[in-house]
C-alpha cells in the first residue's frame, strides 16, 4: 500500500513566514546600525582631515614667515590686525612662498567669517625704488579651510612678554617680534589648541 505525499500545513507555513519576518527585521536593524556607524566614521574622518589640512597650512605659513623679519621690510612678518567691526583679530603674515626658487614673498591672512576659518593670500610685491616697501596691495584670494567654527583665538609668544593675546598685539602695530603662534579653535563645544613655532 503506497502512502500519499504530504505537504506543509497552514500552521507550519505561518510559523515559517513569522520566523523569516523576524530574521528580516533583525537583519535590517543590524544593517541600518552598520550604515549609521559607517556614516559617523566617514564624517569624523572628514572633520579630522579638514583639521589636519588647516593646521598643516597654518604651520607652513608661520614657518615660512620665520626668517622674513630679517629682511627689514616695512611690515612685520607676523602681526595681528583688526578690520572694520570684527572683534576677533586676524593673523597677518608675510611668508616665503618656496625655498627652492629665488625669494618670492606672499601676504597671508587668517580670519573667522560666518563660522568659517578662511585663509587669504596674494603676492607681496616690492617697489623698485625701495625694496623694503610694498607697492599697492593686490586683493587677497580667500579660501575656506574649516567650516562650523564657533570661535578662533590667537595668542603670540614674545620672548620678553610670554604669551600675549592677539587683541593686545593688534594695538601694538607690529612692533613686537613674534616667535610663536597659538591658535585655539572652538567647534561644537570642543576646544582644539595648536602651538606653532615661527623659528626652528
Amino acid at each position: 500500500m503506497r502512502r500519499g505525499s504530504r505537504g506543509f500545513t497552514l500552521l507550519e507555513l505561518l510559523v515559517a513566514v513569522a520566523l523569516l519576518s523576524v530574521l528580516a527585521v533583525l537583519s535590517w536593524r543590524a544593517m541600518d546600525s552598520v550604515l549609521r556607524s559607517r556614516d559617523r566614521i566617514v564624517q569624523s574622518s572628514d572633520e579630522l582631515r579638514a583639521l589636519s589640512v588647516a593646521f598643516a597650512q597654518l604651520e607652513q605659513d608661520v614657518r615660512g614667515s620665520g626668517e622674513i623679519g630679517l629682511l627689514g621690510l616695512d611690515e612685520p612678518a607676523i602681526a595681528f590686525t583688526v578690520r572694520g567691526d570684527d572683534v576677533q583679530p586676524e593673523l597677518a603674515l608675510v611668508r616665503e612662498t618656496s625655498a627652492n626658487r629665488p625669494l618670492q614673498l606672499q601676504r597671508v591672512r587668517y580670519r573667522l567669517r560666518e563660522h568659517r576659518l578662511e585663509r587669504g593670500f596674494a603676492p607681496w610685491t616690492s617697489s623698485t625704488v625701495d625694496p623694503a616697501r610694498p607697492v599697492s596691495e593686490q586683493p587677497l584670494v580667500w579660501q575656506p579651510l574649516l567650516a562650523d567654527v564657533d570661535q578662533v583665538r590667537f595668542r603670540a609668544w614674545i620672548v620678553s612678554r610670554g604669551w600675549t593675546p592677539a587683541a593686545t598685539l593688534a594695538r601694538d602695530a607690529g612692533r613686537s617680534r613674534v616667535d610663536g603662534v597659538e591658535l585655539t579653535i572652538v567647534r561644537g563645544g570642543e576646544r582644539i589648541v595648536r602651538v606653532l613655532a615661527a623659528r626652528n
